[in-house]
């Protein structure tokens, strides 16, 4: 079984991250985007839109979002 390189609250931040495209504000899961910065997941910008919008905010990259092709988007699947 393969194990995965991050886990719980991470995941839970990167899926957040999923649904708000134009950025989360710094202040989200302070304990835990520092470490996905450091993996590569997330990268901090400023913000262009939305109510981040003049300040820097976290992105989700593209191996945050290759990751969650993985890990899943916590969302319930269509049936078959």
């Amino acid at each position: 079984m393969r194990t995965l390189p991050i886990q719980g609250r991470q995941i839970a931040a990167l899926r957040a991250l999923r649904v708000n495209p134009g950025g989360m504000r710094r202040g989200a899961y302070p304990r835990i985007m520092p470490a996905l910065v450091e993996r590569g997941y997330v990268v901090e910008r400023p913000a262009t839109v939305g109510s981040c919008q003049g300040m820097t905010a976290w992105f989700l990259t593209k191996a945050g979002r290759d990751l969650l092709k993985i890990v899943g988007s916590g969302e319930p699947r269509e049936p078959a």
